[in-house]
């Protein structure tokens, strides 16, 4: 029974070394140098990065130009169609505050919504922070964003429009995003030209007079 006791004890012993020096290693890892909670922290940070990376277009922005009804769409056999999509008066003011325009003292709805659709037909998909891009202060990216093809512009929508988003020129796309940063856009057009003076040059047959001073 002295035995059992003694290697009862024994046992109680080295569970209570266990338990304390699982506890030190709860306050640092990484052989002391970092702290747990520290670390704790950037694996939850690394997480919500993958989830993001994960969601459904976390690959570059996908704004659309708000699409603002005029009064003139809510007449005759189009007026049932559109009226779902009318904006009410609380978010057309909100919207002209948002692109700091002062609305006329007395002004009446419909007179704000042709404010409004002047002001958003000026503008790209991109304007404002609620671009992703935009507000982060980066360029948008054309292989990435999809901001500037033709279907997320509000007159692509109408029967008769551009039916492939993606034939436009890199003018049109600069227009079309309107980040205030820019757009990186990759011009293969301009890429082959360039290349091709020098492959011209590097022919046997060929002289070799490529002005080089701007490049």
């Amino acid at each position: 029974e002295e035995q059992r006791r003694s290697d009862d004890d024994s046992s109680d012993n080295h569970d209570k070394g266990a338990r304390r020096q699982e506890s030190s290693t709860t306050t640092t890892t990484c052989e002391g140098i970092y702290p747990t909670l520290e670390v704790k922290h950037i694996r939850n940070e690394l997480e919500q990065i993958r989830i993001h990376r994960s969601a459904e277009n976390a690959a570059g922005c996908s704004c659309r130009k708000l699409h603002v009804v005029l009064p003139s769409d809510l007449t005759g056999n189009s007026k049932k169609s559109h009226h779902h999509r009318r904006l009410t008066d609380r978010r057309v003011k909100e919207e002209l505050r948002k692109r700091h325009i002062a609305a006329p003292k007395g002004a009446k709805r419909e007179e704000l919504e042709l404010l409004l659709h002047d002001a958003v037909e000026k503008q790209g998909c991109c304007y404002g922070n609620d671009c992703p891009c935009a507000r982060n202060g980066i360029e948008c990216q054309a292989d990435t964003c999809s901001c500037w093809q033709m279907s997320h512009v509000t007159n692509s929508h109408k029967k008769g429009g551009n039916d492939d988003g993606n034939v436009v020129s890199m003018k049109e796309a600069k227009v079309n995003c309107g980040n205030r940063n820019g757009i990186y856009i990759v011009d293969f057009d301009e890429i082959e030209k360039s290349r091709s003076r020098y492959v011209d040059c590097c022919r046997p047959e060929g002289s070799c007079n490529v002005d080089v001073s701007d490049d």
